[in-house]
């Protein structure tokens, strides 16, 4: 009998996360987190994933929608996201030339974490505000007593 379940390969799969037995291991395990939380961690980056959620954007649509970014730094950003694998990019070959960013489907996976993390950020922002606070009084008064 025939199956017709999906064929998956390694490449499908998550990988399998044990925890780490050394600090070799421990340093290899993070890096490619590290790797990417430093991209989809960026402010710009950030940005670029919400407005391209509303759909392909030309270049200088994007500049637009996102205030204060410069040109290379859209430039920069949107190709580390094709790069990455989360912005494709396509060229209609016109005169000048017309060119389109567009969400991937893992571009498109990535916007519920960040909405995530942004609500998590907008929730929280009184508590780091206030824990900022009680550092710097701290910090403050530590500084005082040394100097005494």
């Amino acid at each position: 009998m025939e199956s017709f379940a999906p064929q998956t390969t390694s490449e499908d799969l998550p990988p399998v996360i044990t925890a780490p037995r050394n600090y070799e291991e421990c340093r290899a395990s993070l890096t490619p987190a590290g790797e990417v939380l430093a991209q989809i961690g960026s402010k710009w980056t950030m940005f670029i994933i919400v407005a391209l959620g509303q759909g392909p954007m030309r270049f200088s649509e994007l500049r637009r929608h996102i205030a204060g970014i410069s040109q290379k730094v859209l430039t920069a950003t949107l190709r580390d996201l094709e790069k990455d694998g989360f912005v494709s990019r396509k060229v209609t070959p016109t005169i000048p030339p017309r060119v389109d960013y567009e969400l991937t489907e893992m571009g498109k996976e990535l916007r519920e974490p960040l909405f995530l993390l942004t609500r998590w950020a907008a929730a929280n922002s009184g508590r780091i505000a206030r824990a900022r606070e009680r550092y710097a009084a701290r910090e403050a008064e530590e500084k005082g007593l040394a100097w005494s």
